[in-house]
This record gives structure tokens, C-alpha cells and sequence, in this order.
């Protein structure tokens, strides 16, 4: 992954990694810590407690779990009053997004007595971060959102409003992608946290922030998903059917992810994730299949622009082997096929959703107000968004 060089944070892969060496990395990365804290989620994980236990063998080991789906800003806050961080020398995430994104915030004001996430969000925060918190260790569960390698966290305050939290100190020092760790995502979380590092990977080339090193590094993030992801998913499939997992899909698909990542840690996202906030925010839809929603309207959109028109072109073209010029159409058809397959919502009759007259724009309104919304090429128009958005109702 030569495009790592593009992000600060070291990136090491293994297909299963032992407690022993995770304690190793745990030592380099926190200089010989005598006090590690751990934030998982609170389900039960067996390859995740193997690797806890090797922790805890080593060193002092407090562990958290104070985590819920598109974490709340209070979570984080009642964690940093707990006294549970006190003495901590380093700080572990494993988990999906919300863990990830949840460790970021907490090693980044775990030594910065009385803060709270809370100050810390929407358009005017009262806080802002101003220093380097905990040395961080991030390890993904799942193989989509590349929360382990950008500078950006997402996080709900006290009226579920999700808010996007961007800078330097939320970046993690190292992460570890461990095949074994994401090899046990069922079905359709593989299919939702695939398609949003799909959608990580083309928002960053119909970006106004895109860039030569961003675009070479989101084209390569494109063609690994969409070449990867359909192993990861039947895999996961076969593991639920009672096979056996398949670390080496769920590693190739890893490494996809944090390739989306590197691209659009620099870019940022753009229109779909505008529309996956509200999606969330007013039905609670998953993120990756919130992002899913609306991806192939957003292509669609994109593809007014000639110049994002021939990126996409050669991502259909390197991932789908047709001539540059039919890519992007090419790409188009290809990720409905995915969606359809994978059983991924296109229409809100999917997601159960029953929208009454003027409702879907007084809910989706908010989005243009949203920053990712600008990051959009070409520039989009409210009118045309909402027209697509009324053919899925």
C-alpha cells in the first residue's frame, strides 16, 4: 500500500496477529507502558478477548466499553470523568467505527482535566482540541469505514445531531489490520462497511479538494474494493452458513478500506455522506448502508463533470477490464449489480420508510447545510438532489 506514505499513521497487516505480539506493539507504541487502556464495544468477541488477554499479561489493563452505534458525545464524556484513564500511558481501540472514532476522541482529551467531547462540536464549539492526547493503537473489526487512519471522528450530541470532528490530534500513531479480527463480520455488515469504503473511495474523486496524490490513491481504493469485496462478502456468508473464516478475504478487504482511507482522510466526504447523516439521524439506518443509499445517484451527478467523468472511467476500467471511455457507465452497472446482490436499500419502501407530503425535503434540508455537502463536484443543486431523492420514495 504505497499510498500509505500519504498518512501519518503506520499501518501494519497480518492475517491473525498472537496476544504475544499484540503486547509487543503495545510496548513499542507506548514506550514499555505500565498502564494500557482498552475501549472495545460490549459484545462478545473470542478473537478480540485473546487479544485483550495478552494485554493484559503485560501490563496494568483497565478496560471500557461504553459504546453504542454512532457514538454519543455523552458516552465519551462519562468515560473521561470516570477516573478510569488515570495513569494510562496508551490507549487501544478495537472495534468498528463507533469504537474507533470513540478512542480518537477520548486519548485525544484523556490529559486535559474536565473536558468534555460535547464542547467540542457543531458549527461554533466552545472547545477546540490543541494538543497530542494518548499515544493511540487503533485495530478495525471491520473492514469499511478507515476510521484507523484519517483525523476525523463522528459523534451525536445530547439531540442524536451527528457531528463531524476534524484535526491533527484525533490521527491514531499505528494500526493494525488483523485479518482474523475482521474475517468474523456477518454477511451484511461485510456488504454495509464495504460499500462505505466504496463510497469513501469515489466521493474523494468527485471532490473539491481531490488531488493527484489523493486521486491516485482513491482510484486504487475503488478498483481494490470493488475486485475485493464480493470475496469478503460470499465469505461471510460462508462462515454464517457454518464454514470456516477466511482471514485472508477479510485482510485483502482491510487493506482496501484504509487505502479509501488515506484519500479521503486528506479530501474529506462529499454529498453522500451528507444525505447517510439524516438517513441516520431521522431512522437510525446503519452507516455503510446509509452511504449505500443514495451512491449510484451521487455517481450519476458526478458524472456531469468531464474530468470526474474520466476518473471514473478508469476505475471501471482497471476494476471491470472495459475501454476507459465506457468505464464509468460500466462502473455504474456494476454497483447495482453489487447492491442488488448484497441486498443493500435504494429506495426508502427498503428501509420501511413512509415519507408524507413535504417531508422528505424538510428532513433532508439540513444536508445543504452540512460541510461534506460543498466538498460536491460538480456543485450540488438542491432542486436536482431532492428530484432524485423523491424517486426512491
Amino acid at each position: 500500500m504505497l499510498s500509505s506514505l500519504l498518512c501519518p499513521t503506520r499501518v501494519l497487516s497480518f492475517e491473525d496477529l498472537s496476544p504475544a505480539d499484540f503486547a509487543q506493539a503495545a510496548a513499542y507504541l507506548g514506550r514499555g507502558p505500565a498502564k494500557v487502556a482498552v475501549l472495545v464495544d460490549g459484545r462478545p468477541f473470542p478473537e478480540r478477548e485473546r487479544l485483550v488477554a495478552g494485554l493484559r499479561r503485560a501490563y496494568e489493563t483497565v478496560l471500557l466499553d461504553r459504546v453504542s452505534p454512532d457514538p454519543l458525545a455523552s458516552d465519551i464524556d462519562a468515560m473521561l470523568g470516570s477516573g478510569a484513564l488515570a495513569g494510562a500511558e496508551l490507549l487501544v481501540g478495537i472495534g468498528g467505527g463507533s469504537v474507533l472514532d470513540s478512542a480518537k476522541a477520548l486519548a485525544a482529551l484523556a490529559p486535559a482535566p474536565g473536558a468534555r467531547l460535547a464542547d467540542c462540536l457543531g458549527p461554533a464549539p466552545s472547545r477546540r482540541l490543541e494538543a497530542k492526547g494518548l499515544p493511540l493503537l487503533l485495530v478495525p473489526t471491520t473492514a469499511g469505514t478507515g476510521a484507523e487512519v484519517t483525523k476525523v471522528g463522528v459523534y451525536r450530541d445530547g439531540t442524536g445531531r451527528k457531528h463531524t470532528l476534524g484535526s491533527p490530534f484525533l490521527q491514531a500513531d499505528a494500526a493494525l489490520l488483523v485479518g482474523a479480527l475482521a474475517a468474523a463480520m456477518p454477511p451484511e455488515l461485510a456488504a454495509s462497511t464495504g460499500f462505505d469504503a466504496l463510497d469513501h473511495a469515489l466521493e474523494s474523486l468527485w471532490n473539491r479538494n481531490a488531488a493527484p496524490a489523493t486521486i491516485e490513491a482513491a482510484t486504487e481504493a475503488a478498483v481494490a474494493v470493488l475486485g475485493r469485496l464480493p470475496r469478503s462478502y460470499e465469505a461471510a456468508r460462508a462462515l454464517a452458513a457454518g464454514g470456516r473464516p477466511d482471514p485472508a478475504a477479510a485482510l485483502a478487504m482491510l487493506e482496501a478500506s484504509a487505502m479509501a482511507g488515506f484519500a479521503f482522510g486528506i479530501t474529506g466526504t462529499a454529498m453522500g455522506h451528507a444525505l447517510s447523516f439524516v438517513l441516520t439521524e431521522e431512522w437510525r439506518v446503519p452507516h455503510g448502508a446509509a452511504c449505500a443509499f443514495s451512491i449510484e445517484d451521487c455517481l450519476r451527478w458526478a458524472r456531469r463533470d468531464p474530468a470526474i467523468e474520466a476518473r471514473l472511467g478508469r476505475v471501471g476500467a482497471a476494476a471491470l477490464g472495459v475501454p476507459p471511455g465506457r468505464g464509468a457507465e460500466a462502473l455504474l452497472g456494476r454497483i447495482l449489480e453489487l447492491k442488488a446482490a448484497m441486498g443493500l436499500p435504494s429506495s426508502f419502501r427498503e428501509l420501511g420508510v413512509e415519507l408524507g407530503p413535504g417531508e422528505l425535503r424538510r428532513r433532508f434540508a439540513r444536508a445543504f447545510e452540512d460541510p461534506k455537502m460543498a466538498n460536491t463536484r460538480p456543485a450540488a443543486e438542491p432542486e436536482a438532489v431532492y428530484a432524485f431523492l423523491e424517486a426512491k420514495a
